[in-house]
């Protein structure tokens, strides 16, 4: 009996210890799981910070990207508008130049027209000119230029040159047959030791002037002399044609000058 009532209170007391410690356990478990919790938490906030960290990087950098967009877009804006100015200049310069060469081409077309008149007149001078010349010439043509005669006061152009005729050129009753219109010396009256002017005689036939004018070369080695007379225009042209007239006779060829033409061998020389 004393031994049952033993196993009993035993088993009681066994049954009293177990109950008692199993709080404990449970309180070790519970607060190791409030510990990992923590550390749960812990962790999920620090993500939690990385991940906001992450963010607000992102959107720095985000802001950056709109900066650097807004500035790109700003650039775009101000070169969309320099290119509509510049596009505004082109046309206003394209204007411009159409009207400058609407301008110029008609300044080209009345400058144009302006040549063809001037060209028309310089041809219509020049046919005038010869004209001229050739009116002047055929005035001249019974002419005659007495070169060297003594010139004095008082004198008498027409019986110097009949002297002149009768006494170097033995031509007889020189008076009567030779008639001169008039005579006159060319320039002014010249005194002393100066060269004396000559004197132009104009004379009533042709024949008689060719005639004169054939029998000039017996003139040849004095200081007198017999010549055409030509307008200044023909005696410029002769002087040019003369060295090139003594040349062809120096060489033997038949040579000789024509009022402003010089003739070599039957052909007129060119230079």
């Amino acid at each position: 009996m004393a031994t049952e009532r033993h196993a009993a209170k035993r088993s009681a007391q066994n049954l009293n210890n177990s109950n008692i410690s199993m709080p404990n356990k449970a309180v070790k478990t519970k607060i190791q799981k409030l510990k990992n919790e923590k550390n749960d938490v812990e962790e999920s906030n620090n993500e939690k910070e990385i991940e906001l960290k992450d963010i607000y990087e992102m959107m720095q950098s985000m802001m950056t990207r709109l900066n650097k967009l807004d500035s790109i877009e700003s650039r775009v804006m101000t070169f969309e508008e320099e290119l509509r100015d510049m596009r505004a200049s082109i046309e206003y310069a394209h204007g411009d130049i159409k009207e400058l060469k609407d301008e110029s081409e008609a300044r080209k077309k009345s400058e144009n027209l302006a040549k063809q008149k001037l060209e028309k007149l310089e041809k219509e001078n020049e046919l005038l000119s010869k004209s001229i010349v050739d009116l002047k010439a055929r005035s001249m043509r019974d002419n005659l230029i007495f070169y060297n005669l003594p010139e004095t006061k008082e004198e008498n152009t027409t019986d110097i040159i009949h002297n002149l005729l009768e006494e170097k050129l033995g031509v007889e009753n020189v008076r009567r047959d030779i008639k001169i219109d008039r005579s006159h010396r060319l320039g002014k009256p010249r005194s002393g030791e100066s060269k004396p002017q000559p004197i132009v005689a104009r004379f009533n036939y042709f024949q008689d002037r060719e005639q004169i004018l054939k029998n000039a070369k017996k003139l040849k080695g004095s200081n007198l002399g017999i010549g055409e007379q030509f307008p200044e225009e023909i005696v410029k042209i002769r002087k040019e044609l003369y060295p090139e007239l003594k040349r062809a006779k120096d060489a033997g060829k038949k040579a000789k000058l024509v009022r402003d033409k010089l003739i070599i061998e039957g052909k007129i020389f060119h230079k």
